[in-house]
């Protein structure tokens, strides 16, 4: 069906329009809307209620006269705001960017306190922020303008992991012929949706499309994300394989040891070193061997995976070498850190 995409779009924010309607009444029940401090362990404080309030204002934009929404749209606003003043991960987004925009449309000169706060909000907001940049046709308010791609971020956006789901599968039925472009971007939804054997497939058509057109560290770097997600599938076997497929090109590169992609290709090959047989271990072990001991500024988690590969393949006195030099760059690390706190 030709604007199934537009149907689904129209269903996803049925709910949305109906509940920015239920906030108009006068005894509304904010509590999901309104700014809700959470804390997590890994990424400090966020808004507990920032999808919600994303999802009102996503349904506020694609109904035709928001002039009753008015003054719901700047207290939603206000409410982002507060969530860019205090969220750790601070950002700009595009709730804040809607709310804004949507704001403009009254042209309310007493609104121009609201983005300046919104400007100051954090450091994110600071550099890359501007009411000024929000014009009248910055966001699409007809959804029969949508493209399927669009409406597939716009799903991602607001986690609406359903509605996600059905559209990817809907573009990927539509698709007549894989190319290099479609390829990248069915990599990259599927990895949105955390699915590795997805994203694993469309790795391996993209090699079979790219391998006898592309440089040496091109084939590398692929390669290497093949490899990456074989492994985390637990396809030890099949990672070993790609990567042995891929030294003679590797080698060709002078000092790839110490290029940035490099150390992701000596950390797959550790990874294989650590899960894999003992055979397959040692050939690996022997070629990057030698590479390893001149790699320089590698992260702390590639120090722990040469130490216990190492280990497993009984050179003790490297293990403890790069165990050593763990811990003198993690001392370093705390006094710099110390030092930093003093002054």
């Amino acid at each position: 069906m030709k604007n199934e995409h537009i149907e689904m779009i129209n269903e996803m924010i049925v709910p949305y329009k109906e509940n920015a309607k239920n906030l108009l009444n006068p005894d509304a029940d904010f509590s999901e809307v309104c700014y809700r401090a959470k804390t997590d362990k890994k990424y400090g404080t966020y808004d507990g209620n920032h999808i919600n309030r994303y999802r009102i204002l996503t349904g506020i934009r694609f109904i035709r006269d928001s002039a009753p929404y008015e003054e719901l749209i700047r207290y939603l606003l206000v409410e982002e705001i507060k969530d860019r003043e205090t969220n750790s991960f601070q950002g700009i987004g595009d709730a804040l960017n809607l709310a804004v925009w949507l704001t403009k449309q009254f042209h309310k000169e007493e609104d121009a306190e609201l983005f300046s706060r919104a400007k100051n909000a954090n450091f994110d907001t600071a550099c890359g922020f501007n009411a000024n940049d929000l014009s009248e046709n910055y966001f699409k308010t007809n959804i029969c303008d949508f493209d399927i791609v669009e409406c597939i971020w716009l799903t991602l956006d607001l986690q609406e992991h359903t509605y996600y789901d059905r559209l990817l599968e809907l573009w990927k039925s539509e698709q007549t012929e894989w190319n290099e472009k479609r390829l990248n971007q069915l990599r990259s939804f599927e990895r949105q949706r955390k699915n590795v054997r997805g994203e694993l497939a469309a790795l391996l058509k993209l090699f079979e499309l790219k391998k006898r057109a592309v440089t040496d560290w091109d084939y590398c770097s692929l390669s290497n994300d093949i490899a990456e997600k074989q492994i985390e599938l637990g396809q030890i076997q099949e990672a070993y394989d790609t990567v042995s497929r891929m030294l003679p090109r590797l080698e060709i590169i002078v000092g790839w040891e110490n290029i940035g992609s490099g150390r992701f290709i000596m950390e797959r090959c550790m990874d294989i070193i650590i899960s894999g047989n003992k055979q397959d271990a040692s050939h690996l072990w022997n070629y990057m061997k030698p590479h390893a001991v001149q790699m320089k500024h590698m992260h702390w988690k590639l120090h722990e995976k040469i130490a216990k590969a190492a280990e497993i393949m009984g050179d003790l006195r490297l293990s403890k070498l790069f165990i050593k030099q763990l811990d003198k760059e993690k001392k370093a690390s705390r006094l710099a850190l110390s030092k930093q706190k003093r002054t």
